[in-house]
């Protein structure tokens, strides 16, 4: 007596998608993963406020300073010490004096702090500076 051992059943041509699945699934969770990684600029808590206006932040239209505490100020996501804000703020004027100044400043800081802020900006020469700040939760949109 013979034994089949090969199977009498010859070639699989189905297609095996659990190997697809699998990889599939491990790229999902590396992106969930590393997105929240990817979030760009300086993490700063924005006060909150009702009525806001939506301008262009983008580095064309724009130059971004965020004050994450009164000696902790970033410049297009370039620190720069305190005492040399001003200076900073002057150089960069001269090399693009048609941009707007978003100023990030913490909802920590005093009224005070961030008024110096804008008035050395103001000094520097920019005109159009303005405070960027979150939606109030449950306000309505316009």
């Amino acid at each position: 007596m013979a034994m089949n051992v090969g199977g009498s059943r010859g070639l699989n041509a189905d297609i095996n998608v659990t190997p697809f699945v699998d990889i599939c699934l491990v790229l999902l969770i590396i992106f969930m993963v590393v997105t929240p990684m990817l979030q760009s600029g300086i993490q700063i808590n924005l006060p909150y406020a009702k009525n806001t206006e939506k301008k262009e932040d983008d580095e064309s239209h724009a130059i971004t300073v965020a004050v994450k505490t009164i000696d902790e100020i970033y410049v297009q996501k370039k620190r720069i010490p305190r005492d040399q804000y001003l200076a900073e703020m002057q150089e960069i004027h001269d090399r693009m004096p048609e941009k707007n100044v978003l100023i990030k400043a913490d909802r920590k800081l005093t009224y005070g702090d961030v008024r110096r802020v804008m008035i050395e900006t103001n000094q520097a020469g920019f005109e159009s500076v303005s405070l960027v700040t979150e939606k109030m939760p449950g306000s309505e949109e316009p």
